[in-house]
């Protein structure tokens, strides 16, 4: 394979002078071997390869105006002197040395027009060919008609046919074999790989080539004129049918000048005809055998290459449907496609995830494992079904369901449902909208308590600030107003800030230092219970906090100041309440944890994974203290900007225990944020 690929590279590489002498010596001595197949008393020969030889030279030229008209002008003097050097008269070679030229340029062009490609790869270019080689050689023809006129014959039409015919399966059989063997050459240049050949197919050839010879010694090499010719035709076929395209020329060709060889001999089946006789027959069974090969083997390349395609669009649809089925299983949308008797064809994770695996399975039935609802509450009709409606041909858009499981859990979604082209189904596209919903409720329920919370202290400020305009008021009654507008305005002032903290916990760039956490905490209690009018019943506080950890100095403030007001106010309202801060060295991380716990009103089971989302609060909560919804939301945006987690869990003796997990040396800070400072004791801010 690589020598072969070497000399396609070399052949290929040609100068074009070095091509046109190449074929000029081709053509002289096909020429010259034309000449010597005598069989007539018109001298005229057997078979005429140059006619072929001519026909690639001119078509390999074509490509140029120069290069074509420098190969027809070499085509009359090479085919005259070769004439004119065996036997034949100047008028004659002359003569026919214009019918070849003629022939040539006529060919050329017009299988460049019929045949754009320039290639024999199916039947229908070796019949465009076979036409070509006709129209050409009947041109050719002509100018041996008027040779022979010239030269006195009785009947110079006559030599029209012999001509033609001679011309012709030459131009078939040599340009077509020289044209698919160009095609060869050309791929192993570019590298086409091709496949090798099997052991038992290499065996199957040396046969076929042995079953060939002797096929046609026994039937043309015969010194007796049996009409057997026919017996040759098998292996023509059998050639046709297992070898490719060239290799099939090729073995008719070979095939062809045996049988030459055997009619000058006089051998062979048609010994006994006449000289004219003999030589059309042999030449016509010749092209007949010759055509026979190319043309099953023209076919079988043809289905090969068909197959071949077949193959390599079914790999690149299967790619396609595997590449689309894996987009679709990895949207966030759920897609499903069912029957018109619906019977589900297909459905994506999203899918199967929300309405249940248990639903149906492609080719089933869909059933329903579940209870569909509008979001107001009301039963779905069947009839109402979005997949039931597109499969009726009607286009669903942004149909809100509520699906309630067995479980339990509800799963609101929006659905869009499509009628497939030709009644073959509906497609149904599905958007989990649960959190949507939920961040609106909370989002609803928080617009209203900032409206309040806002609302109550400036409603305050007006009231107050209207006594104060009394000039009666007495001092002590103005210190109780402007005490009261104080506490509307830190009112006012925390739940700015809270808002302003949670947009900026995660997003603001941090630089950390080590921060004493029992000094932090110990700061917020006295700043807490020392602020006048918080109106917080008596609260003990433990704080047992020896570990430090590296963070951010104001946002972990902010962290505790949330906490430890948490756990003042969801705490005992009876005297009775405890809070303790603590720190534990976490074994296997070695991150420093902090914990905060009260014995309040606890968690509910349910909000324990919840109480971290934005604006959510517990039904217990609600009821103890008013409040936004966001500390416990900016808490985790600050630890995990730390690269840290915070949880919460209930403690059996009743309360809650908070754990926020944080870097507790240097190298456990994330990436991205720097150490400062040596070891202080953060500023601590009013709450």
């Amino acid at each position: 394979m690589g020598r072969m690929h070497v000399v396609a590279r070399k052949l290929t590489a040609l100068h074009p002078v070095s091509l046109h002498v190449v074929f000029a010596v081709l053509l002289a001595v096909a020429a010259v071997f034309g000449r010597h197949t005598h069989l007539e008393s018109s001298s005229l020969a057997l078979v005429w390869p140059a006619a072929g030889i001519s026909f690639l030279w001119g078509l390999w030229a074509s490509r140029t105006r120069q290069d074509l008209a420098l190969a027809l002008a070499a085509t009359l003097p090479i085919v005259a002197s070769v004439n004119l050097a065996t036997g034949l008269s100047p008028t004659l070679a002359l003569t026919v040395a214009f019918g070849s030229m003629v022939q040539t340029g006529v060919a050329a062009r017009l299988f460049r027009r019929l045949v754009p490609s320039l290639t024999v790869q199916s039947v229908g270019d070796y019949l465009r060919l076979g036409t070509v080689a006709l129209v050409a050689c009947s041109v050719g023809a002509l100018f041996i008609v008027v040779g022979s006129a010239l030269e006195g014959a009785t009947e110079p039409v006559a030599a029209f046919i012999p001509w033609l015919v001679r011309h012709s399966v030459s131009l078939t059989a040599l340009g077509s074999l020289g044209i698919v063997l160009a095609a060869g050459i050309r791929a192993r240049a570019e590298g086409e790989a091709h496949s090798p050949v099997a052991g038992a197919r290499r065996a199957e050839y040396a046969v076929l080539v042995l079953v060939s010879v002797v096929l046609y010694v026994a039937t043309f090499g015969s010194a007796t004129a049996l009409p057997v010719a026919y017996a040759t035709i098998p292996v023509h076929m059998w050639a046709g049918l297992r070898l490719r395209a060239g290799w099939a020329m090729l073995h008719g060709l070979v095939s062809g000048a045996f049988l030459v060889f055997f009619t000058l001999a006089g051998l062979g089946p048609f010994q006994e005809l006449g000289p004219g006789t003999a030589a059309y027959v042999a030449q016509s069974f010749m092209f007949i055998a010759f055509s026979l090969s190319a043309i099953l083997a023209l076919s079988m390349d043809e289905r090969r290459r068909l197959i071949a395609r077949l193959y390599r669009a079914t790999d690149e649809a299967k790619a396609a449907a595997d590449l689309r089925d894996l987009v679709i299983d990895r949207m966030n949308d759920g897609v499903l496609v069912a029957g018109p008797d619906h019977r589900l064809i297909f459905q994506n994770e999203a899918s199967e995830r929300w309405l249940g695996p248990d639903t149906a399975r492609p080719g089933e039935v869909w059933r329903r494992d579940y209870e569909v609802t509008t979001p107001a509450g009301e039963p779905l009709a069947p009839a109402d079904n979005p997949l039931t409606l597109a499969l009726e041909g009607t286009v669903t858009e942004r149909m809100d369901l509520d699906l309630t499981h067995r479980t339990g859990a509800v799963t609101h979604l929006s659905v869009d449902a499509v009628p497939l082209p030709g009644e073959r189904g509906a497609v149904v596209v599905m958007r989990n909208v649960t959190g949507e919903r939920v961040y609106q409720r909370d989002l609803g329920r928080f617009a209203s308590v900032v409206a309040h919370d806002l609302l109550t202290p400036l409603t305050v400020f007006d009231g107050w600030l209207e006594l104060l305009e009394d000039p009666d008021l007495s001092p002590a009654e103005q210190r109780a107003s402007i005490e009261r507008l104080q506490q509307a305005s830190l009112r006012m002032r925390t739940l700015i800030r809270n808002l302003l903290a949670y947009s900026l916990a995660k997003e603001e760039r941090l630089t950390a230092s080590r921060i004493d956490v029992g000094r932090v905490a110990e700061g917020i209690i006295d700043l807490r219970t020392a602020l006048p009018g918080t109106q917080l019943p008596d609260v003990r506080f433990t704080v047992d906090a020896s570990d430090p950890v590296y963070a951010d100095e104001r946002l972990f403030l902010q962290l505790m100041e949330n906490l430890v007001g948490n756990a003042m106010k969801y705490g005992r309202t009876d005297g009775t309440g405890e809070v303790t801060v603590a720190t534990t060295v976490e074994a296997s991380t070695g991150r420093t944890l902090v914990h905060v716990r009260d014995n309040g009103i606890g968690v509910p089971a349910g909000d324990l994974e919840r109480v971290f989302e934005e604006f959510h609060r517990s039904e217990n909560g609600l009821v103890q203290a008013s409040g936004t919804g966001l500390g416990l939301a900016i808490c985790r945006r600050i630890a995990e900007a730390h690269g840290g987690s915070i949880s919460v869990r209930n403690l059996a003796e009743g309360g809650a225990e908070f754990t926020i997990g944080l870097p507790g040396m240097p190298d456990q800070l994330p990436e991205g944020i720097p150490l400062v400072g040596a070891e202080h004791v953060p500023r601590v801010s009013a709450p």
